[in-house]
């Protein structure tokens, strides 16, 4: 009776199977999974840039080979499902690094070209498109606007002069950005960047964005004046009397003020004007020179107007800087001169 129950206690229990159960083959995480009736997603898709700006002049016959047939000769879109080119809202949400990769791998209805068209060619084709979003109207207002505001520190070629400004002949990193994502650092302000919103209307921002483009791609299009010339930007803003009846309400060695000034300084004037003061852009003055300390201190009311308005290439900083931090800054900008 023992040996039973051991024997009994040592068989097999009915619940399992009476040999070795097969593991069942899945297929990888990393491989894509196509259901019935579904298409097999792309391949994924290495972005290549050009070695050559792109062309608005090379991407034209192309587009009017390939795509005109769906997007219309304007690019207003003229078969259902077809984007129009035109549509702001959609264009300044949008960046050519998608276009590229759409282009190149197809969407919906529309057909891959990566084996139909080079990749320059594909980049000629993406910035035809973004053409259209702009005028040359609007990209000659925007070069006076940038001549004037942005180039003593983004450089007269785009390339950026001084440290953090952005390159804007770098694809990589234009294409991979929307207007929106331009418009918003443009209207904020970023870093040592001041915010435009008070200095430039919307329309002139968005000009100015529509510019920045043509640093990376040549917009240049026969018959169309593709040729982006310079405007007289509009005069400097008169400076609000409020201001010219302004003293400084500071001592000019107050400490606390000092100290308080060069914060802000570090953080917003530095990199037009250097640590020191002495100027890191050829317009920028030499706050340490004798005369720029006598008329600091002589007339101070004139040094705040500049400060708050604006002149020539630098921003006004009324709509960033409070009354009392403007004469922060202006004290500490007085111990250039101990």
């Amino acid at each position: 009776m023992g040996v039973a129950v051991v024997v009994g206690a040592c068989a097999t229990p009915r619940s399992l199977p009476p040999g070795p159960t097969p593991i069942p083959t899945l297929a990888p995480a990393t491989q894509p999974v196509s259901f019935p009736g579904e298409t097999a997603p792309a391949p994924f898709e290495v972005q290549s840039y050009p070695a050559r700006l792109p062309s608005v002049e090379l991407g034209q016959p192309l587009y009017e080979e390939q795509c005109s047939r769906c997007h219309g000769d304007d690019g207003n879109g003229v078969v259902p499902g077809a984007r129009n080119f035109r549509d702001l809202d959609y264009m300044r949400g949008e960046t050519p690094a998608s276009f590229y990769a759409v282009v190149t791998a197809g969407r919906g209805q529309m057909p891959a070209f990566r084996e139909t068209m080079t990749s320059d060619d594909r980049w000629d084709a993406v910035l035809y498109v973004w053409h259209f979003s702009t005028t040359p109207e609007n990209l000659a207002l925007g070069r006076g606007i940038f001549d004037t505001n942005c180039a003593a520190c983004h450089g007269a070629d785009g390339t950026g002069q001084v440290l953090g400004a952005a390159d804007f002949t770098d694809l990589r990193f234009v294409g991979d950005r929307a207007p929106r994502d331009f418009y918003l650092a443009v209207t904020q302000g970023v870093g040592s960047m001041p915010a435009w919103q008070g200095r430039l209307s919307q329309d002139e921002r968005w000009a100015v964005i529509d510019f920045l483009w043509t640093f990376a791609y040549d917009a240049g299009l026969p018959g169309e004046g593709g040729e982006v010339s310079a405007t007289t930007a509009a005069p400097a803003e008169a400076c609000d009397a409020d201001f010219l009846a302004q003293t400084n309400p500071y001592a000019w060695d107050d400490a606390t003020a000092i100290a308080s000034g060069q914060v802000i300084y570090d953080q917003s004037c530095a990199a037009c004007h250097a640590a020191d003061g002495s100027g890191s852009l050829p317009a920028a003055p030499d706050m340490t020179a004798d005369d720029y300390q006598a008329g600091l201190r002589g007339e101070s009311w004139a040094v705040l107007c500049t400060v708050a308005v604006g002149r020539g290439s630098m921003p006004g900083w009324q709509e960033v800087l409070t009354l009392e931090e403007m004469w922060q800054v202006l004290t500490f900008t007085a111990s250039f001169g101990s």
